[in-house]
């Protein structure tokens, strides 16, 4: 399998700072913006909308839809997503228009040793006993600022999010279900006055993870998701729609049960972590040979990195302050089939992502207009 790295200059970061650049946001990263999109944003529509649908990669996309699909028929060009390519390293990137290695979410858990525990950061619990913890210890490690708080604009700003996420600048509108998404899309759209709206939906990552990219019930959630994005287009003038994922999937159907290496685990200094097809490593002091030698039994699955090798060559941004989260190593799933169990009760999830395989990392950039 070959690997795809995070390409920052055509990637959902320097999507996302184009669109703040756009909006007249300050402290945006140094990246190359997207002059495709420069060029329709500079048309003056009355709404712009940038819409991200979870896990609708290119892999999963072209898995979903025929090639004559309203979806397909509007991507723009392929980007890459962010490394771990997981949603909660990449939707944050995407809000906040900047790297990985500045707001420090890489990924679902991650060790503090201000705790010293593995905390699942969106859960706000230890990922291995589950217990809540006081996030307000590491409150100065996550920096999640998105950039819509930053704004400097004639737009009105509107986010349409689920009902489980956190408000942030303009008006916020809160939804259940896909149906109630697109009517607040709609009644924004209708409103007069300039109108940029952020929009997030969890589908088709939700599906995907539990029944896998191939199967049914994905291709009827992506189908639904294009017949409902053709029909609001159609039904709302003078509007410019972004479409990104933040990341893409692949099926599962192996496990690699490293919880079960007694002689493995007791080379770590804390439990494994980060996420199933990127899992950081912290070692023991004196006992990193012994850990060599004991991952050399997944060398078939998984591709060892140095973590301090990664950061040399931008796998993350270029901001260091919190890049000890990351650990000293980090095996990433060679195969687009395997997903690591880091312990017993580890759900064994039928599609994932995570990795650097093109299915996880090659995103579409859809741009939908529908001008008078």
């Amino acid at each position: 399998m070959k690997f795809v790295r995070p390409n920052f200059d055509n990637s959902i970061v320097s999507v996302s700072a184009t669109i703040a650049d756009f909006l007249g946001c300050s402290d945006l990263p140094n990246v190359k913006k997207q002059k495709l999109l420069q060029k329709y944003l500079s048309k003056n529509y009355k709404n712009v909308i940038y819409m991200c649908l979870d896990g609708l990669g290119i892999y999963p996309l072209k898995q979903n839809l025929t090639k004559g699909a309203y979806l397909r028929q509007h991507v723009a060009k392929t980007i890459t997503s962010v490394f771990p390519s997981t949603t909660t390293n990449a939707t944050t990137a995407l809000q906040c228009a900047t790297y990985p290695s500045k707001h420090a979410m890489f990924g679902w858990c991650l060790y503090f040793e201000e705790l010293e525990q593995v905390v699942a950061v969106y859960a706000g619990e230890n990922e291995y006993t589950k217990e809540k913890v006081d996030m307000s210890k590491i409150a100065d490690k996550i920096k999640i600022d998105p950039y819509i708080n930053r704004a400097n604009t004639d737009y009105q700003l509107n986010s349409i999010m689920p009902s489980y996420c956190a408000k942030t600048t303009g008006e916020n509108y809160r939804y259940k279900t896909a149906n109630e998404m697109f009517s607040m899309l709609n009644e924004v759209c209708s409103k007069e006055g300039k109108q940029f709206i952020y929009c997030y939906n969890d589908q088709p990552d939700g599906t995907m993870h539990e029944y896998g990219v191939k199967s049914d019930k994905a291709k009827e959630k992506i189908n639904y998701l294009n017949d409902k994005i053709e029909e609001f287009m159609k039904n709302n003038e003078d509007t410019l729609l972004i479409i990104t994922p933040d990341h893409g999937h692949t099926d599962i159907d192996e496990y690699i049960e490293i919880y079960k290496d007694k002689d493995l685990l007791d080379t770590l200094k804390v439990p494994m972590y980060l996420e199933p097809r990127a899992t950081a490593f912290q070692i023991k002091e004196g006992q990193e040979k012994r850990f060599l030698q004991e991952m050399k039994k997944y060398r078939k699955d998984l591709k060892l990195f140095k973590t301090s090798n990664l950061i040399k060559k931008n796998f993350f941004g270029d901001y260091t302050d919190n890049l000890k989260l990351l650990g000293d190593y980090i095996a990433v799933s060679k195969n687009t089939n395997k997903i690591v169990l880091m312990q017993e009760t580890s759900h064994r999830f039928k599609g994932y992502h995570t990795s650097l395989s093109r299915r996880e990392m090659i995103l579409p950039l859809i741009i939908i207009e529908n001008k008078n």
